[in-house]
């Protein structure tokens, strides 16, 4: 919101500047505002997005030491930036609520979660995990609501997908989920791991979703295989990068 209001002072007085040279023509003057308005908005949001990308470094570090309580902490303390550029605080909760996920704080990860949608991006992991909450809360409808919002901007996520369909699979809707990860193999024909959960789901097998490996087991939706990670076994391999849009990226 700063960086909006300081880009268009700074295109009223380019503006102004012009016109009290009496040689620009008035039309002109106001591209020269809009001009100057626009090349500010870009230099103050790439200061923003610099600044957000330092925490995020912070948070990635804390992260490879294995200490997630330390990178929430760090993510925490960059709320300040919202106050500056639109989005910065939806990407923080996204970050924050995937964080909180995978250590099983789902109640604490929920409400970043659900803030979590505003960001431009969205990300798919951060509304997987508000869905996997609404899964285990017996919400179903709004659980499709958010897989559907996420499938919209992601169709190359075949993960996504899987998991859609692993949740619509489990509370019984196997016919839904079949339809789901066809929809996943029209979107992404070459991918062999989609191919295969298609025909367990299509011979009413159980599906799944451990060819994913980390990715699959960090939604906590089946038991893992032992692993060690931070805070008591969470599946984290520390080779996780946060994302400026929200969740974590590879």
């Amino acid at each position: 919101m700063i960086n909006l209001l300081l880009s268009l002072a700074a295109g009223v007085v380019v503006f102004f500047l012009a016109l009290a040279t009496r040689v620009v023509h008035p039309g002109l003057c106001g591209l020269f505002g809009l001009a100057g308005a626009v090349g500010a908005y870009i230099l103050l949001a790439r200061r923003s997005g610099k600044q957000l990308e330092a925490v995020m470094a912070v948070a990635q570090k804390e992260m490879m030491a294995r200490k997630p309580e330390r990178a929430v902490e760090a993510l925490q303390q960059a709320f300040a930036l919202g106050r500056w550029q639109f989005g910065v605080s939806s990407s923080l909760h996204a970050n924050i609520g995937v964080l909180l996920y995978v250590q099983k704080k789902f109640d604490e990860a929920e409400p970043h979660l659900r803030k979590s949608i505003g960001t431009l991006l969205r990300l798919w992991q951060a509304q997987a995990m508000l869905a996997a909450i609404l899964y285990r809360q017996k919400k179903y409808q709004e659980m499709e609501k958010i897989f559907d919002s996420a499938l919209k901007g992601n169709k190359s996520e075949t993960l996504l997908y899987a998991v859609y369909a692993w949740c619509e699979h489990a509370r019984g809707e196997k016919k839904k989920a079949i339809e789901i990860i066809q929809k996943g193999v029209d979107e992404n024909k070459s991918d062999e791991k989609l191919k295969t959960l298609q025909t367990r789901a299509q011979n009413d097998k159980r599906l799944k979703l451990d060819g994913w490996g980390e990715q699959w087991w960090q939604f906590w939706l089946e038991t893992p295989p032992m692993m060690t990670g931070p805070a008591g076994g969470a599946v984290f391999s520390g080779r996780q990068r946060f994302g400026r849009g929200g969740g974590f990226r590879r």
